[in-house]
């Protein structure tokens, strides 16, 4: 679980997802703190999963534009170190970030 909600807390900008979206996943890291102990997603968490599996599917990786610069973007996490490959569009105008 803890895992899991690195992961969509890191993609949560890329998504258009904000934290108190997620509040009742995370919710789910209270109380016994062993790796072990059972957890059950409740109708809430459920909903904000649903709304990360969806913005997920409406996002999509595009084809280079050729007249747009490529740009690498190395995020230097303390865990593990995260590359970016994109292009920035400022014609798209509700979204010019296209990753590639």
């Amino acid at each position: 679980l803890q895992r899991l909600l690195g992961t969509i807390n890191w993609v949560c900008p890329l998504l258009d997802i904000d934290n108190t979206q997620l509040s009742p996943l995370f919710d789910m890291l209270k109380g016994k703190s062993s790796l072990n102990s059972p957890r059950r997603l409740t109708p809430e968490a459920q909903k904000a999963l649903a709304q990360v599996e969806l913005a997920i599917q409406s996002r999509q990786a595009y084809r280079q534009k050729e007249n747009l610069e490529i740009m690498l973007m190395v995020i230097n996490n303390v865990k593990q170190p995260l590359g970016l490959i994109a292009q920035w569009d400022e014609k798209q105008q509700n979204d010019p970030l296209i990753l590639l």
